[in-house]
């Protein structure tokens, strides 16, 4: 991912928190004829000092003999995105129109990992402990091990990580609170998303 230095987000923590509030990443490998790429709920955790990213695949998807043959790969995490036109600035002809994003990506080898810790550290990550909240421990063990039989999980440990937040730091303070407030007043929820994301960034 190109990141010019006034997108960079160096802090490890950001990185996490865009992964956790948006789980649902990418898998790209390029391991054959054109990259395989699958769209997959994705959790992340620290071990042993390092970020480390966990999910499963079906059996029958190509990914589980990426993740087999310890293939090298990338997990890709989108955040808040929203066009921004150039009529909002104070001198519209002077630019052009953008469009503002974050997105981490995590870049690391493919490891098998247990199915089962897969399955409990996503439903965790995802559901939460509400009341109500689905709990995998309570299947019968026999449909368990069914479904656990027809995929592969995998474990990913960070070996670089690029953190990027295109949020108009570049532009005037002027510029950025346009931008702002008409993203916020937006019907859209991904441009609202945005705008917050944009107020909280630090320049």
């Amino acid at each position: 991912m190109y990141v010019p230095p006034q997108f960079n987000i160096a802090d490890r923590a950001w990185a996490r928190e865009l992964i956790a509030r948006y789980p649902f990443g990418l898998l790209v490998t390029g391991d054959a004829e054109y990259p395989r790429v699958s769209h997959l709920p994705l959790v992340a955790r620290d071990r042993d000092g390092a970020l480390w990213i966990y999910g499963h695949v079906a059996r029958a998807n190509p990914h589980a003999a990426s993740i087999r043959n310890e293939s090298p790969a990338t997990l890709v995490f989108e955040g808040a995105h929203a066009y921004v036109s150039a009529s909002w600035y104070e001198e519209p002809y002077e630019t052009v129109s953008t469009w503002n994003y974050s997105a981490v990506h995590v870049c690391g080898r493919l490891r098998e990992y247990d199915a089962w810790e897969a399955v409990k550290l996503l439903t965790e990550q995802i559901e939460g402990n509400a009341a109500g909240a689905w709990d995998p421990q309570r299947l019968a063990a026999s449909y368990r091990d069914n479904q656990l039989a027809a995929i592969v999980a995998f474990e990913l440990r960070a070996e670089a990580l690029y953190a990027k937040a295109k949020l108009s730091q570049n532009r005037t303070d002027a510029d950025r609170l346009r931008v702002i407030d008409r993203l916020a007043s937006s019907p859209e929820q991904g441009d609202r998303e945005t705008a917050r994301a944009m107020a909280d960034i630090e320049r």
